[in-house]
């Protein structure tokens, strides 16, 4: 009796470890939540808080760049757009600077890819002449443009190069040096301008864009230099500039008030300030990606 009980102790524990055991595998092949997933935007408009108006307009297709609108008219047009046409590998190959008005494309910036090369070769339509300039690329931002190297003329000896510093996903510090004299080195002349640039701890809104098509932040912060937007993952909160001219020092620093988007933690309104007046006075607006 005591060892036919036993057996059905013994049999009722196999059981038991066994139904615990097929409940565990069954737990285990439960798939996991899904993720939640990630909401991004883009920007949509730059507005002059002065003037109320829509100064740069927003055009993405497949969250890629397309065109961007900009000189407002006052009456709800605009005067110019960049025009941003892409090869089949997906890349940017041109910008096209366009006269609305006209109808006509005014300027042209070509882009040649090699390697950690860009070099960007420009010229207004209808004259032969173009210009061209080099930029050294890592991890698709640019840390070089132009040379280090000193160039020789027939006359003269010169250096012209741009260098920038970038940190934490942050441009942090652009340098621009210019340097001149004689082949025999006297009429020296030195001219260093330096940007230090710093940053809030909030997200920037253009940072999508800038991921899905990195060009857009090179062509439009590096090399055109024409959006007021930040330079980097954070949004700007200052920056010093600083000049030596031939010895003769300077600076001026800039320092922003910002208020931001309760919903998406973007930057809303900005405005930057030296003591003597308005740098910009800018609001923001952004909208979801597709």
């Amino acid at each position: 009796m005591k060892k036919r009980m036993m057996l059905k102790m013994a049999a009722g524990a196999a059981m038991l470890a066994l139904a615990m055991t097929s409940c565990s595998k069954k737990d285990d092949n439960t798939p996991p939540p899904p993720s939640p997933s990630v909401q991004h935007y883009l920007p949509l408009t730059v507005t002059d808080n002065v003037s109320g108006q829509v100064t740069d307009s927003f055009v993405f297709k497949n969250n890629i760049i397309q065109s961007v609108y900009t000189e407002p008219t006052g009456n709800g047009t605009y005067d110019y757009r960049y025009n941003f046409v892409y090869g089949a590998d997906g890349r940017c190959k041109k910008v096209e600077y366009v006269d609305i008005q006209r109808n006509n494309v005014q300027y042209i910036d070509s882009v040649v890819y090699n390697n950690d090369k860009i070099t960007m070769i420009s010229w207004a339509t209808g004259n032969s002449f173009k210009s061209s300039v080099e930029y050294t690329m890592k991890n698709n931002q640019a840390v070089l443009m132009g040379s280090k190297d000193t160039i020789t003329s027939e006359r003269f000896k010169y250096v012209d190069y741009t260098e920038y510093t970038v940190s934490g996903g942050n441009l942090t510090n652009k340098s621009t040096v210019n340097g001149s004299c004689n082949m025999d080195g006297s009429n020296k002349n030195t001219y260093v301008y330096t940007y230090n640039y710093f940053y809030d701890n909030k997200p920037n809104g253009f940072q999508y864009a800038f991921e899905k098509n990195p060009f857009l932040y090179f062509y439009m912060v590096t090399f055109d230099e024409f959006l007021e937007v930040s330079l980097g993952t954070g949004n700007l909160a200052k920056w010093i500039y600083s000049s030596n001219s031939n010895g003769n020092t300077s600076s001026n620093t800039f320092e922003a008030t910002s208020t931001y988007n309760t919903e998406t933690g973007f930057l809303l309104t900005q405005k930057f300030t030296d003591g003597d007046g308005d740098a910009w006075n800018l609001k923001y607006s952004f909208r979801k990606a597709d």
